[in-house]
């Protein structure tokens, strides 16, 4: 186990409690790094960040480990966090086990979204996945998959834009030669209805794509969304106790 933090804070490190940071291919990415850090200063607990091997690449996942946990370990000593770092090879269950057990008091493992579900169900302790885009490699890929779409939504958002133009320009100029063809009868009577849809299916697709471009888009059908479910509690009937009652027969003859 390599400590990046030195020997001074090992044996408080190891008697606090601590949150279990582990790696997505040897790179940690900013968004687990800054939940970690503000994680760890808000319940005042140490971090511990685990890379494991598991392509059993060697000095290259070390290298690429050992400069990617530095960063974490930097920005947990700013927020004045005790922070080391450990490497392990093998499957990333038992590594994250044998780390558990190793340094002791681990109370919480955060763990890449990207990182499989599989590897991660029968750790012992809570298991909190944040959410990253990181490819194979642990570069960013957000980036570029961003820059991508925004090109082709400003594309797409050109295209639609002039032949929605072009289409109104067509009508507007020629409405002479347009009426005339639209009153002629029979099957031209059916021109004027497809006209209008098709102006406006181009029309329709260039708002889509300028509202997309702008940021602004509908939800979807398949997107999960949170309700909140009415909890109907039966109302608790009150049972009747039985009530004896005492039968005068008013035909009874009393003697005095």
């Amino acid at each position: 186990m390599s400590d990046l933090m030195g020997t001074t804070h090992k044996n408080e490190l190891r008697n606090g409690r601590k949150i279990l940071v582990v790696a997505k291919n040897g790179v940690f990415a900013e968004t687990v790094i800054n939940h970690c850090v503000q994680l760890a200063g808000r319940l005042g607990y140490d971090l511990a960040a685990l890379s494991v091997d598991a392509q059993c690449e060697g000095r290259a996942f070390e290298n690429r480990s050992a400069e990617s946990a530095k960063k974490l370990c930097e920005r947990a000593v700013r927020e004045g966090i005790h922070c080391n770092a450990m490497i392990r090879s093998g499957d990333i269950e038992f590594a994250v086990e044998n780390a558990i057990h190793e340094i002791k008091r681990v109370e919480i493992v955060v763990v890449d979204s990207e990182t499989s579900s599989e590897s991660t169900l029968n750790i012992s302790v809570p298991v909190v996945s944040v959410l990253s885009a990181l490819n194979d490699k642990g570069e960013s890929a957000m980036p570029a998959k961003s820059e991508s779409s925004k090109a082709k939504a400003i594309g797409k958002t050109a295209g639609y834009g002039v032949a929605s133009a072009a289409c109104f320009a067509a009508v507007f100029t020629n409405a002479d030669a347009v009426t005339q063809i639209f009153s002629r009868g029979g099957w031209y009577a059916a021109l004027p209805i497809a006209t209008v849809l098709a102006i406006s299916f181009v029309h329709g697709a260039f708002a889509h794509n300028l509202w997309s471009l702008l940021g602004i888009e509908a939800f979807k059908r398949d997107q999960v969304r949170e309700t909140e479910h009415k909890v109907i509690q039966k109302r608790k009937q009150q049972r009747k106790r039985p009530r004896a009652y005492a039968y005068v027969n008013p035909f009874h003859r009393i003697d005095l």
